[in-house]
């Protein structure tokens, strides 16, 4: 015989269960990419990081060049002051192999904020024929002396770079945290911005150097 308590109980338990599935399915929409712009062939998405407050972004476009001609344009360290926004310079601190180094780049920000550095080891899996290669970018903060920029200690990112009709389709997810440096609230503003200004380098770069 069910009684009017046990009756409730499992009214009870059916309630707490679909209130945790209506906020597990929050969670998730809240958790999915949402495009920030889609301009001049370059889509920019963002969404919550799990690693913190800020904001991960991811950039996709296409250019007109094969694969092996972008990972080449992205291991030039030499030519990123000419087209990666806010970079001062760049250089190679070591190569570990044909495939794997470490490199270190210092950025100009705006006064009063102090410039910064990031150390950072950069990996390439290279695949052939129609398969995809990805570069994998990851903070090592103790890789390189201190200088007089502030040094980034949080940050990963990757490059998949996909073989397609009249190129390579090329992605680019990374997550930065300044660690207080740069409040939150405020680096997030920037979050599409500053990867479609670095697309859009990239291609003008792409254009100076083989004309399309």
């Amino acid at each position: 015989m069910i009684t009017a308590r046990s009756h409730s109980r499992k009214r009870l338990a059916a309630l707490l269960c679909l209130l945790l599935l209506s906020a597990s399915c929050l969670q998730a929409a809240g958790d999915d990419w949402r495009l920030g712009t889609d301009k001049n062939g370059i889509k920019v998405y963002t969404r919550k990081s799990e690693q913190g407050k800020m904001r991960t972004s991811r950039a996709e476009m296409l250019l007109p060049i094969s694969v092996d001609q972008v990972i080449s344009l992205l291991n030039d360290f030499n030519s990123y002051g000419g087209w990666f926004p806010s970079c001062r310079s760049a250089k190679i601190l070591k190569r570990i192999s044909d495939n794997e180094f470490l490199a270190i780049l210092t950025y100009k920000t705006p006064w009063p904020l102090p410039d910064l550095d990031c150390a950072e080891r950069m990996t390439i899996t290279r695949r052939s024929g129609t398969d995809t290669s990805y570069i994998n970018v990851n903070c090592e903060p103790d890789a390189a002396p201190l200088t007089s920029a502030t040094r980034i200690r949080q940050m990963h990112a990757y490059w998949k770079l996909i073989p397609a009709k009249g190129g390579t389709y090329v992605i680019n997810e990374y997550y930065t945290d300044m660690g207080g440096i740069i409040p939150a609230w405020l680096a997030n503003t920037q979050a599409v911005e500053i990867p479609f200004n670095i697309f859009t380098g990239i291609r003008q770069h792409v254009r100076d150097l083989y004309g399309k």
